[in-house]
């Protein structure tokens, strides 16, 4: 893209696992297909400024290193100007020497963990700058090179030019070269089966701890970072387009990302389209939810009652073109941005659909179409059984997820039971998610926050105006942070059955720090404590284990997902990774009901190709919370007698 890629929103490892096929992309043709993925809460400290953040985080915002790592070939001509090009956030914010040095100090100060291991902190930080740079570089241990340099898992990766700024240094600096991968004769480009996504992560974990091994026999320290940056400055002194401010972005990205994966910099102009994206969110398109398989987009879902659902796109459309133009191995974004347009406007798809013995074209006029942070219905096969969806915990969400309840309430004349769907919902505001868990739990610790500096902090239900409906809680590995707080807490006080998939495994908190002495355009991003969960356990990397493990689709197997594991630099695991749920005495006695009765398979039999894709986690937690609901009546009746 012609804009400058420092608002690109990926840390490192995020890239490298779904450049290895590790993770599963999926966007709706809106603005939302790459929003800055973080959100904030007022921090336990004293300063009024300060917020912290509870999102699962994908901002990290280098420059040039999504694109490298994804390995894109840039465009072989010149294309016209998008629609949408993607912002340039950085363009108002003044960031210096002295600003990185501050990051640095503030670090220091108030991290969550009183060590820092500043040597890989300044090669971090050093590689980052590096690649921002034309053409890009990296630094690497002389023995890791040696022995690394013709190994066939690094696919040309270290075949670059290979030099030294000093004789003496016992590290390289080597071209940034991509990865070739070699196709397998005869072998077309599919997705990655769950074992071969599997041993990737094997190989990718197994060169990190050499690399990390390697470094420690090597010294680096902060001469030799601020050499590195020196030789940047003198090699592109003569290049117009060459831009310091850059660099040092960079670097402090590389040092903070070096701590863990949720720490980084921030540019305020994002954040703040990042929340009010969050919120609610609306676009002109088609409505449908995309993801990409291989080379190709497929249609996830149309949404019911959009312009695609009424047009007849169904759920595993595969689109080959977009108003004639072929979109086969383009990027999701792009295609987004190319089925976008003006409301009243018309798309044509070309669909290649299982089945029919030719592709066919689809004519849809797009709409405006809204995407509220949280959403409700009744559903159709379960009398009286609500479903709210949170997308995200924002300031409103309180009040939202309160106001669709009681319309469901009024639609209904009283809910029998409430599936809270937190799938996918990466976090937010940690006091929003402490008050939906207050409304549902009469009593008791909902999360305790420890940090290095000040006391810890206990967040307690309250006993006031505690909603009794059943209730089943909806989460997968997109479920991290805050949202899994409160499944914690419903959890681990037998409130209700948790239902899924495990969750992220996110359990640390960020405070934004406002850099008003220095520029007023970025924050620092970054961890200052751990939370756990009612029980004293943490959550980090274990997540929260469902009471009853659902996979995505009716027969299938639980999906490898993407977790805090999979993240380089992830916080460490505290205590065991297994924990046995309170609830598990009570689902061994509602198995039997679901299985008697249950209208999951039922429904997914009665049409096993359906327009709009069968939500079995959903349907399956709807004829749990039904048993639930029985078991509640055959409790009651048993007390009358």
């Amino acid at each position: 893209m012609k804009t400058d890629r420092l608002n690109r929103v990926f840390a490192v490892i995020v890239v490298l696992a779904f450049a290895l096929g590790c993770g599963k992309k999926s966007e709706s043709d809106s603005t939302r297909t790459a929003p800055p993925n973080v959100k904030t809460e007022r921090a336990p400290q004293k300063t009024a400024k300060k917020r912290t953040d509870l999102r699962r985080p994908l901002l990290a915002q280098s420059n040039k290193l999504a694109d490298q790592k994804e390995g894109k070939k840039p465009d072989a001509k010149p294309k016209k100007k998008a629609t949408t090009e993607e912002k340039d956030y950085w363009s108002k914010v003044t960031f210096g020497r002295e600003e990185f040095e501050h990051m640095r100090r503030y670090v220091q100060r108030n991290y969550y963990h009183p060590y820092i291991d500043e040597k890989m902190a300044y090669v971090s930080a050093a590689n980052y700058a590096l690649l921002s740079v034309k053409p890009a570089y990296e630094i690497y241990p002389n023995e890791f090179l040696r022995s690394r340099r013709k190994h066939p898992d690094e696919e040309g990766r270290l075949s670059g030019k290979v030099f030294k700024l000093k004789p003496s240094d016992r590290f390289s600096i080597i071209v940034y070269t991509k990865a070739k991968k070699k196709k397998k004769a005869g072998k077309k480009n599919k997705r990655l089966t769950d074992e071969e996504i599997l041993k990737l992560r094997a190989k990718f974990r197994a060169r990190n701890k050499l690399l990390k091994r390697e470094w420690a026999k090597v010294p680096f320290g902060e001469q030799d970072f601020w050499a590195l940056i020196d030789w940047i400055k003198e090699r592109n002194q003569n290049d117009p387009k060459f831009k310091l401010k850059k660099i040092y972005i960079s670097a402090a990205q590389g040092y903070l990302n070096s701590l863990d994966p949720h720490s980084s910099l921030v540019s305020r102009e994002a954040w703040v389209h990042s929340t009010q994206t969050t919120k609610d969110s609306s676009f002109e398109g088609i409505g449908a939810i995309l993801t990409t398989r291989g080379d190709f987009t497929l249609v996830e879902s149309p949404l019911e009652g959009r312009p695609a659902h009424k047009a007849g796109l169904r759920a595993g459309d595969t689109i080959l073109k977009v108003n004639g133009e072929s979109i086969v191995t383009m990027p999701l974004p792009q295609v987004v941005r190319r089925i976008r347009g003006k409301k009243g406007t018309k798309v044509v798809l070309t669909i290649r659909r299982e089945g029919y013995p030719k592709d066919f074209e689809i004519g849809i006029v797009r709409a405006h179409i809204a995407i509220k942070n949280v959403q409700s219905y009744t559903l159709k096969k379960h009398k009286k059984i609500g479903y709210i969806k949170v997308t995200g915990f924002v300031d409103t969400t309180d009040d939202s997820m309160m106001q669709a309840y009681r319309e469901l309430e009024r639609q209904t004349g009283g809910l029998r039971g409430l599936v809270l769907d937190l799938r996918n919902n990466s976090g937010g505001l940690l006091d929003q998610a402490v008050k939906l868990a207050d409304r549902f739990i009469q009593q008791g610790i909902i999360v305790t926050i420890k940090n290095r500096r000040f006391d810890d902090q206990v967040r307690y239900a309250s006993p006031e105006n505690t909603l009794s409906v059943p209730l089943i809680v909806l989460v997968n590995d997109g479920s991290a942070s805050a949202s899994e707080i409160l499944a914690s807490a419903i959890q681990e006080h037998g409130r209700g059955l948790v239902i899924g998939d495990r969750t992220f495994g996110k359990a640390s908190v960020q405070t934004l720090f406002p850099n008003d002495r220095y520029s007023p355009t970025y924050y620092i991003k970054l961890t200052i404590s751990r939370y756990y969960a009612p029980s004293g356990r943490t959550l980090q990397v274990t997540g929260v284990i469902p009471d009853v493990m659902i996979p995505p689709k009716v027969g299938g197997k639980m999906p490898v997902g993407f977790r805090e594991e999979n993240l380089s630099n992830h916080l460490s695991q505290l205590g065991k990774k297994h924990y046995n749920s309170p609830n598990r005495d009570l689902v061994k006695k509602l198995q039997a009901c679901v299985k008697k009765s249950g209208l999951a398979e039922k429904l997914h039999a009665a049409d096993p190709n359906p327009q709009i894709k069968f939500d079995y986690q959903l349907m399956k937690g709807a004829d749990y919370l039904e048993c639930l609901i029985q078991q509640k009546k055959n409790q009651i009746s048993q007390l009358k007698k």
